[in-house]
Parts: C-alpha cells; sequence; structure tokens
C-alpha cells in the first residue's frame, strides 16, 4: 500500500473517531438534560432577541468543518480531567435549576458540553477548537437584564439631542413629549436585538480575519459601542422624522423598518472599515504549524474513548435525581392569606385599588389586595405569597412585573431603591399612566429578612434548597397617587407601612396553612 494511500485511510479512520465520539459526548449531555435544551430551542423559536440561537449550532459546526485539516494534526487522546469541569458545571446547573435561573441553567448545559467533548478529545484537540466550541455559549437567551439600563440611556440620549437641535422636551421617565406629540422609549426601542447581534457577528468576524488579540478585542470593543450609539441615533432620527414630518411617517410600522435599515446600513459600514485591517491566515492563529498532514501520535483506541463516556455518564447522572429530591421542598398542601388589621387611625375598605391598578404576578399561592384609608390618604397593600417553589411558582421570575408589554395604559417612569426609618430596603417605582400617577413602594419578604435585591432572594431560595427547609416569601407592594393637591407619597407610603410592619409580618408568618 502507497504511503498516500495509507495517510488517506490514517484521515478517514482518524476523522470518523473524532465525528462519533464527538457525537457520543454531545448526545450524553444533550439527552440527559433534554428539558434545558428543549426550553432554549423554545425560546430561540420564539423570541425575536434570541432568534440567532437557531444559527449558532450550525455555525460552530461549519468552524469545525474548515479546521479539519488542522484537527486532524491532532491526535484525539481522551482527557479524563475534563470531569472535573464537568461535574463543576452540572453542579451550576444544580444551581440554577433549584433557583429557576433559566440563564444558569443554560450556560450550565453549554458549558457541559463543551467539557464533555474535551473528555473525549483529549487537550490538544480541544485547544484547536477552542473558538468553536466558545462560539457555543452565544446560544444562551442572556441580556434582557440590560433593557431598562439600554432603554434610560436610550431616552437620555434621545432627549437631549432633541434639545442640542432647539426642540423643547418635557420628559417624565422614559416618556417625553415635544411640540409635534408624545413619544415613549419602550422595550423594543432599547437595542438589545441590534446589540446581542453585533456582538456575536462582530466576535465571529474578528476571530476569521484577525490574527492578533488585539485587534480582534478592538473590533469586538467596536462592535459593541457601534449598535449602542446606532440605537441612540436611529432613536432620535425617528423622533426627528415624525416631528418634521407632522407624526407623517416614522410613527407605524415604517418606525420599526426605517429602524432597521438605518442600523443595517451602519453594521454594514463596521464590517467594510474593518475589512481593509484583515491579516491573512487569521483562521489558522493559534495553532501550531506541523510539517506533517497527521498526527504522529497514534490516536486512542475505541475502549479508551467508552470508558470516557461512561465517565461522562456517571458524572451527569447525579444530577437530576439530586434536583428532583431538593425540588421536594417541605409545605402546607393549601394556603390562606389575611388582610393585615387596619391600625393607628387606618380603616381598610372595600374600595378598588387605587386607580385600579396592580401588578401582574404569577404562581402565587395566596395573593391579597386591600385598600386601607387614613382620612383623605388612600393606600393598596398588595401580598403575593409563594412557597414550595418550582418554574412559573416562584418570587422572582420575569412574568411578574408592574408593567407588561401589552399595557397600553401604564408604562414605567423610572425606579430607584430606597428606605424607611424602620431599615427596610424598598424599590420606588414611578407609573405614568393618564391621568393618573401611581408610586409604587415595593420589597420582598424572605422569612427572616426583606429586602429589594431580586438576586438576593434568588440566593436565598438556592440556601432553602440546599438546606431542605421551607422556602416560604413573598412580594409584597404599596400603591399610592401623585400629583398636584394629593400628599407626598412616600410620606404617606412610610406612616402607613411604620404603621401596619408588625400586622404584615404577622399575617405573613401566620399565613401557611389552611
Amino acid at each position: 500500500m502507497s504511503t498516500a494511500t495509507m495517510d488517506a485511510v490514517k484521515t478517514s479512520s482518524s476523522g470518523a473517531l473524532i465525528i462519533s465520539s464527538g457525537l457520543a459526548a454531545f448526545a450524553l449531555v444533550v439527552g440527559l438534560f433534554w428539558p434545558t435544551a428543549r426550553e432554549m430551542a423554545s425560546i430561540w423559536w420564539r423570541s425575536e432577541t434570541f432568534a440567532h440561537g437557531l444559527v449558532v449550532v450550525p455555525i460552530s459546526l461549519w468552524l469545525l468543518w474548515g479546521m479539519r485539516d488542522q484537527l486532524l494534526r491532532q491526535s484525539l487522546r481522551p482527557a479524563p480531567i475534563a470531569l472535573i469541569p464537568l461535574a463543576v458545571a452540572g453542579f451550576a446547573w444544580l444551581a440554577g435549576e433549584s433557583a429557576s435561573v433559566a440563564a444558569v441553567t443554560h450556560f450550565a448545559l453549554v458549558a457541559m458540553v463543551c467539557a464533555a467533548l474535551w473528555c473525549v478529545w483529549g487537550n490538544a484537540l480541544a485547544r484547536t477548537a477552542v473558538f468553536p466550541l466558545a462560539f457555543l455559549f452565544f446560544g444562551v437567551p442572556f441580556g434582557e437584564f440590560l433593557i431598562p439600563t439600554l432603554m434610560n440611556h436610550t431616552a437620555d440620549f434621545t432627549v437631549a439631542a432633541l434639545r442640542l437641535t432647539g426642540v423643547p422636551v418635557f420628559r417624565e421617565g422614559n416618556s417625553f413629549v415635544i411640540p409635534s406629540g408624545a413619544w415613549s422609549v419602550v422595550e423594543a426601542c432599547s437595542g438589545i436585538r441590534y446589540l446581542i447581534a453585533s456582538v456575536m457577528v462582530g466576535v465571529l468576524f474578528a476571530w476569521l480575519n484577525y490574527r492578533t488579540l488585539r485587534r480582534r478585542l478592538l473590533f469586538i470593543l467596536a462592535a459593541t459601542l457601534v449598535p449602542l450609539v446606532a440605537n441612540w441615533l436611529r432613536a432620535y432620527l425617528i423622533v426627528m422624522l415624525g416631528h418634521l414630518s407632522g407624526n407623517k411617517i416614522a410613527t407605524g410600522v415604517d418606525h420599526l423598518i426605517y429602524g432597521w435599515l438605518f442600523f443595517g446600513v451602519v453594521i454594514v459600514a463596521l464590517f467594510w472599515v474593518g475589512s481593509f485591517w484583515r491579516e491573512s491566515d487569521a483562521a489558522e492563529s493559534g495553532v501550531e504549524p506541523s510539517t506533517d498532514r497527521l498526527a504522529t501520535t497514534p490516536p486512542a483506541s475505541t475502549r479508551a474513548i467508552a470508558v470516557c463516556c461512561f465517565g461522562i455518564l456517571a458524572v451527569l447522572l447525579v444530577w437530576r435525581p439530586l434536583e428532583a429530591w431538593l425540588a421536594a421542598t417541605p409545605g402546607a398542601a393549601a394556603y390562606t392569606l389575611e388582610a393585615p388589621h387596619a391600625t393607628a387611625g387606618w380603616v381598610m375598605t372595600n374600595e378598588p385599588p387605587v386607580a385600579g391598578w396592580q401588578p401582574t404576578y404569577v404562581g402565587e399561592r395566596a395573593r391579597l389586595v386591600r385598600t386601607y384609608r387614613h382620612g383623605d390618604d388612600v393606600v393598596t397593600l398588595f401580598i403575593a405569597y409563594y412557597a414550595s417553589q418550582t418554574p412559573g411558582h416562584e418570587l422572582v421570575q420575569w412574568d411578574n412585573r408592574f408593567v407588561t408589554a401589552e399595557d397600553k395604559r401604564w408604562r414605567y417612569g423610572g425606579e430607584q431603591p430606597d428606605q424607611f426609618s424602620n431599615g427596610y430596603d424598598l424599590l420606588r417605582t414611578q407609573l405614568l399612566g393618564e391621568p393618573d400617577r401611581l408610586e409604587v413602594w415595593s420589597w420582598l419578604w424572605l422569612g427572616d429578612s426583606v429586602t429589594s435585591d431580586p438576586k438576593r432572594a434568588k440566593l436565598a431560595l438556592v440556601a432553602d434548597r440546599f438546606a431542605h427547609r421551607p422556602d416560604d416569601s413573598a412580594a409584597v407592594i404599596v400603591i399610592a397617587r401623585k400629583g398636584e393637591g394629593l400628599p407626598e407619597a412616600r410620606g404617606l407610603v412610610e406612616r402607613f407601612v411604620l404603621a401596619h410592619q408588625a400586622e404584615i409580618e404577622r399575617v405573613l408568618r401566620a399565613t401557611p396553612r389552611s
């Protein structure tokens, strides 16, 4: 047999072994954690913000195929040491699942896939394929927490730009009024879709077109900053188009069309400029040159790979049963929430909530909505009680919101942390409606403490899970009107809370259990 024929046989067998072992490792992780993988895929399919996730795996596979010659230069030598990061990722999945933090479970799933591939492929192969594997993390639906901040910055820039160009503006929260009409910066105006898409494509472009780390990092920085500034300019230009046209253009569907066209032009310009600094052989950077087409060290046997797959299986099998055991949190079968008794001159009435508003909370075990009056002063107390928390029935979740995207009457006017004289840390949120203005004061009761920080509430839930103790908690919200001729909302709410603090605590501690 000729040398060329022998090389071809080696290439074929080595390639087949890489593919088969990689598929086996991928199937083990995805198969054992199928609910999490299916949840990620469903988000890609239904969410416009994270639709890019549908192309992440194909792009990663395309990158691996493009570097097949480099991969074949490396020996496939399983690395059992990778079982350690695999176990760490499994524990992260357990913590995320226990606290119902989807982002943590999704990141952990991708990390488990990467660790499993590292385990069966070995150090050399995994090091060569590090970028295609790391690229899989772009498939994690992550970044929605940035939306409020991005909305605020977009509103700041738009208002400043309007004033700079001589247009008078009256701003209230993220809504503002100019002589030609009223505008609001909503979630769709945050630019989160532009930012995520630009960063993902920018990282891919930088890897394929640059060799040095400095140029890659500079381009990724540009791909992060440019969409932010472009979104600010887009918002300003849309408002100006509406203003100058007498609100005949850029106020309906064309609002979105103009926005995407402007963003597209800006991003194309970014990559066009970036192409002038392209470095040759960029995709092969970091790979040591080799005079041999194939690896000189013989690949591992199928038995060694099978043993490694068995190790992966053993490490992964423990987490789902452990999560099921932790999820069996002690708790009552049913809950009854008693209304706190009115104290210190307050009277509990049968009036509807202030301005007819109450927050959107889902999955609670018990709910209370009561209005209290002290002379002409009126507040509404809202309590959502959670226990034996599971996905969809947890205190901190995306669906628990003050204003939803479908709400046509109310919009956010801003929020800030505050503290009452009793030491309570609260979140003060302003809601804007027509004609009402509300101030909403909220805190989270965690059994032995209160907080306004949802992250702390999630950590407390994890602690309760791992201690296998009840996770009873509640959202407590006080609502008051704000406006001319009305008492200062902060003082009114603080008086109510100080007068009823002990009663609210008593009711929450006594809630279980009908």
